[in-house]
């Protein structure tokens, strides 16, 4: 395994540090309250390339945490069912997955 080189840079609250591998770049984002990593595990050519991969990934990943804590908060006043709760939950996990995907074909106004 070769030789990584590591640096860190804050963003809108989120710790990013994109780490450069013997192939490209590739980030992970840790946010202050949570307790893991999230990275979409690509390696992109350029560093700006990871660094705008890991800044999407992190504005996507703060529109989760706020919406679920929507969920389980003032949405938990329309009584949605434990199995509603989940559902809603994990279409929001799929759909900052798919969006922060590359090759997303859908409308990114970033």
């Amino acid at each position: 395994m070769g030789h990584e080189m590591r640096q860190a840079e804050p963003y809108h609250g989120w710790l990013i540090e994109l780490v450069q591998e013997q192939a490209g770049y590739s980030f992970q984002c840790q946010h202050p309250g949570q307790t893991f990593a999230v990275s979409d595990e690509r390696t992109y050519l350029t560093r700006e390339q990871a660094l705008t991969a890991a800044r999407l990934r992190a504005d996507l990943e703060s529109v989760q945490l706020a919406l679920r804590q929507f969920i389980n908060g003032r949405l938990q006043l329309l009584l949605l069912s434990p199995a509603e709760q989940t559902a809603l939950e994990a279409s929001l996990a799929q759909c900052v997955k798919a969006v922060s995907d590359p090759t997303y074909q859908g409308y990114y106004y970033g």
